[in-house]
């Protein structure tokens, strides 16, 4: 079931390409181009029950990252994000210093009956009590494996190797994962040197906290695990 307002652009999943090697530091901390493990925000809210119930608690998760300024242009650039999106719209976001960049994301089960643009578009965010700049929402496809009950998220449908494999190739997996992902852009004054809190409200007016710590720069994740 394809979200209303979005043009499905199919390239079918190939099977039987070789196996990603763990013990690989690239593939240890990758989540999608720009975007590593490290850069995760601390989570201080669990799964709220009523947000699993709508999205399917098998396919809910949700996650923020720290963009850093040079990172920001492979975020955009990702090739990802034209499977659903025109790439039109991401070539009009600019870096600036003056601004923080914090990447929120989270996923559901595509096969419920769920508005998702009306859900997207009605988020609301808030770093340190302030509203962001602004922000740009889309949706991003992973790939995923599940066998019985036991369900893993992979990458992203397109994965851009790391120098000198400079290719896209279209990662395994038996299905497509949809998440949203929004990318916020707050004024770097409300950033505070040591903690720093992030606010998520959903459309159902639950809350949800991170936080990250600045010492002249990000903090990374002290909880690196593999993706």
């Amino acid at each position: 079931m394809l979200p209303n307002g979005f043009v499905f652009r199919f390239i079918p999943l190939l099977l039987g390409l070789s196996a990603v090697t763990c013990t690989s530091p690239y593939y240890l901390t990758l989540v999608s181009p720009g975007i590593t493990s490290e850069s995760r925000l601390t989570k201080q809210t669990d799964l709220r029950m009523e947000e699993a119930s709508f999205y399917g608690s098998w396919a809910y998760s949700h996650t923020a990252f720290y963009i850093d300024q040079t990172q920001l242009p492979k975020v955009l650039d990702d090739p990802n994000n034209a499977v659903f999106q025109p790439k039109e719209m991401f070539l009009l976001k600019e870096s600036s210093d003056t601004q923080s960049h914090i990447l929120f994301e989270y996923c559901y089960d595509k096969t419920k009956p769920i508005a998702i643009e009306k859900d997207m578009k009605n988020y609301r965010f808030q770093l340190n009590g302030e509203d962001p700049i602004e922000n740009l929402v889309y949706l991003y496809p992973y790939s995923y494996s599940k066998k019985g009950k036991v369900f893993r998220k992979r990458f992203p449908f397109y994965e851009r190797l790391a120098h000198p494999n400079d290719k896209i190739l279209i990662t395994n997996g038996f299905d497509q994962l949809y998440c949203v992902r929004t990318l916020l852009s707050f004024d770097k004054t409300k950033e505070k040197q040591g903690l720093n809190r992030f606010t998520v409200t959903t459309p159902r007016n639950q809350h949800l906290f991170y936080e990250y710590e600045m010492r002249e720069k990000f903090v990374t994740f002290k909880e690196e695990e593999i993706n």
